[in-house]
């Protein structure tokens, strides 16, 4: 897959600026909720936040024995931290209304980050011979799912905003292929589309909280038919980049953008700060088809080797 960026230094795996064990990335006293958290990246990411010191994390999937395997790697590597396992499918919304209810009052307090990680690849084919069950499903789970998410999330976030002016942070597991064509991909890739744009609504109708859309790179998964990519990063890199941005660090960013895992975060830093100097001047920096300084997602023509 290209890779469109903003920077010098692309990333395919963990590096210094994101080790959750920096002091100024500390998930000390937060507590963290991840759907999806039974494999791949959202185990990954909730090891990452339980490096990070986090009190509390949430563990939602569709299968019990993935999150009691994750939880167990939790309390044998990092036993200050405590989890919370809850078996749920985010299509299911009174479910999911449930589960948040009871994590909050379990933990007698709200929720500070919320990792949107949970989706499904219904496999590959062309419009024209598209089933219908790949595209309703792909919509279901990545578009509904995410909204039932986002929907549920509303009561149990903190009254009141913490150092950077933001209440909670809400970081959504995006895709690429929201705006990077790929041949045969279209029911995810409409999918993604459309869950990204229905994040950045809710980063645009919810102001008080910080809200990210974010690329992952491609890892090894465990989706059927989804193997054509090549996996480009290693799953620490996402795992520990979402700990770096639900931490103030990231914050430069402003709310509502899609980002990629694979952008250094130090020269990103250095970009935002020639753009707010106004060095970069409007619509001078592209980032993937996306100018600096525009908090939308889509970009102006997409990616495919032209802006």
């Amino acid at each position: 897959m290209t890779n469109p960026t903003p920077v010098k230094t692309n990333h395919t795996t963990t590096y210094p600026a994101i080790n959750p064990l920096l002091p100024a990335l500390s998930s000390a006293s937060k507590n963290i909720l991840i759907t999806g958290a039974g494999t791949g990246i959202g185990r990954a990411t909730a090891l990452s936040f339980a490096k990070s010191s986090a009190s509390n994390i949430a563990l939602l999937g569709r299968r019990t024995p993935q999150l009691e395997a994750t939880a167990h790697l939790i309390e044998t590597s990092y036993p200050a931290t405590k989890t919370h396992i809850y078996p749920v499918d985010i299509t299911d919304l009174p479910a999911l209304q449930r589960v948040f209810k009871s994590y909050t009052t379990s933990i007698a307090g709200p929720i500070h980050t919320l990792i949107a990680n949970a989706g499904i690849h219904p496999g590959y084919s062309t419009v024209s011979t598209l089933p219908n069950n790949h595209l309703s499903s792909s919509l279901t789970t990545n578009v509904l799912g995410t909204a039932n998410t986002l929907q549920a999330l509303t009561p149990h976030i903190p009254a009141e905003p913490d150092s950077t002016g933001y209440k909670a942070r809400v970081i959504h597991v995006s895709s690429a292929v929201s705006h990077i064509q790929f041949p045969g991909a279209s029911a995810y890739s409409v999918a993604k589309a459309a869950a990204a744009k229905l994040v950045e609504f809710y980063a645009l109708e919810n102001p008080d909280l910080w809200v990210l859309n974010l690329h992952p790179g491609v890892v090894e998964t465990e989706w059927e038919g989804s193997g054509r990519l090549r996996a480009d990063v290693d799953v620490s890199l996402p795992a520990d980049f979402t700990v770096w941005a639900a931490s103030p660090e990231s914050s430069f960013l402003g709310s509502g953008r899609l980002i990629w895992v694979h952008w250094d975060v130090d020269e990103l830093r250095e970009l935002f700060d020639r753009y707010k100097s106004g060095e970069v001047k409007d619509g001078a920096e592209i980032m993937g088809g996306l100018p600096v300084h525009k908090n939308f997602t889509l970009g102006l023509l997409g990616w495919n080797g032209r802006v």
